[in-house]
């Protein structure tokens, strides 16, 4: 059929196939381009997001990390981790009779002792608990004194403690102390603590 077909037509449909087929192949390759470009666009997206988030990770665990350093290097000031201080519990005991004019406050300290890790949770994380047991004796006019050495002694003093016990009894020989009435017997302890790993404190 191609043959009765007049050469200037048939010129005009090879150009015009040609033409055609070229377009389509540009097509094709054009949309290959634009799915590849669209794939590499959100690859890098993703990997801007991944980055982002761990930049974000990063910034909050240096946060942390610093609030950490805060509150160790706090622990270690205030003699809770490492050694104990036991020269500042004296101190502030004599600051304290001293200044409240009590007649009579006497003080033991026992030798330190491991705290018994019945549960395993000590080991767990890492550490080992020590326990001082304080024992008060004193002399005082009204229970205002106890209270008062009491909260010296977790202001000023270095350590951490809690109070096992306090009893408080009138005197007997009140008129032989000048109108002293109370007395005061007192237990605590006092708790330090260190790394599992050499003793080192945490």
């Amino acid at each position: 059929m191609l043959n009765k077909i007049h050469p200037v037509i048939k010129r005009a449909l090879y150009v015009f196939t040609a033409v055609v087929t070229v377009s389509v192949a540009a097509v094709t390759v054009s949309d290959s381009y634009m799915d590849e470009a669209y794939k590499n666009e959100q690859s890098e997206k993703r990997a801007m997001r991944i980055w982002k988030n761990k930049i974000d990770g990063s910034r909050e665990s240096n946060k942390i990390i610093d609030e950490y350093e805060s509150s160790y290097t706090s622990l270690v000031n205030r003699y809770i981790v490492g050694e104990e201080n036991r020269l500042s519990w004296f101190e502030t005991i004599q600051s304290t009779t001293n200044a409240r004019g009590m007649p009579s406050v006497k003080y033991n300290i026992t030798r330190q002792e491991l705290v018994t890790d019945k549960n395993g949770q000590h080991s767990a994380k890492g550490l080992e608990v020590y326990r001082s047991k304080m024992t008060l004796d004193i002399v005082m006019a009204h229970e205002g004194d106890l209270f008062a050495m009491l909260n010296d002694l977790e202001e000023n003093a270095k350590g951490l403690f809690i109070v096992d016990k306090c009893d408080i009894k009138k005197t007997e020989n009140a008129s032989k102390e000048g109108g002293l009435t109370m007395r005061s017997q007192c237990e605590l302890s006092w708790y330090t603590f260190k790394s599992t790993d050499n003793k080192e404190p945490i």
